[in-house]
């Protein structure tokens, strides 16, 4: 259990970091651009712009509910990138700290 929670913890805190390479690149992109808009969805970014992850898409189809993977990937990149860092950071501490209390009862 101590290693799960160490994978999510680290992964999660580390997922952060690209979590913010993307959002300052919609951010760029949003303001050195005339063709992206600032409500460009989180859609039209991964497709259009950093097609390489467009992959994770699917993935979310398969393991959340449909509607729910679909307004997510309405929302605005500009909004979403904020939130899954703060979401991820929140989650990664919060396991790094359960397994350090895993930890010290043994």
């Amino acid at each position: 259990m101590r290693t799960l929670l160490l994978f999510i913890g680290w992964s999660s805190i580390i997922g952060s970091f690209a979590d913010g390479a993307l959002g300052l690149y919609v951010l760029w992109l949003a303001m050195t651009s005339d063709v992206v808009e600032a409500v460009i969805s989180l859609d039209l970014f991964l497709k259009n712009y950093v097609n390489f992850i467009y992959w994770v898409k699917s993935i979310a189809f398969a393991v959340i509910p449909k509607g729910f993977a679909g307004w997510l990937f309405s929302v605005p990149a500009l909004a979403y990138f904020p939130i899954r860092i703060l979401m991820s950071i929140i989650i990664g501490c919060w396991a790094l700290k359960k397994a350090a209390r895993i930890k010290s009862t043994y």
